[in-house]
């Protein structure tokens, strides 16, 4: 099952963003989070930003345990 979060209009470029989103490709939702509140890049906070909003979408709309989870 795939759960989407979609942030728009974030002004800074997909490059960027790509590096911050590569660090936690791949890890477990929660583990994602708390990797996110230590990298030091403007795009961190965007992308946790959504990342929660994911989440959030899966806990409320399909009843799925965060623990579950994947990037």
């Amino acid at each position: 099952m795939e759960v989407h979060a979609i942030a728009k209009n974030v002004p800074m470029s997909a490059q960027k963003m790509r590096e911050v989103v590569r660090q936690i490709q791949g890890l477990p939702a929660l583990q994602a989070q708390a990797v996110l509140q230590f990298v030091p890049r403007k795009g961190a906070r965007v992308v946790a930003k959504t990342l929660k909003s994911a989440i959030a979408n899966a806990e409320n709309n399909n009843k799925v345990k965060p623990e579950s989870l994947r990037i």
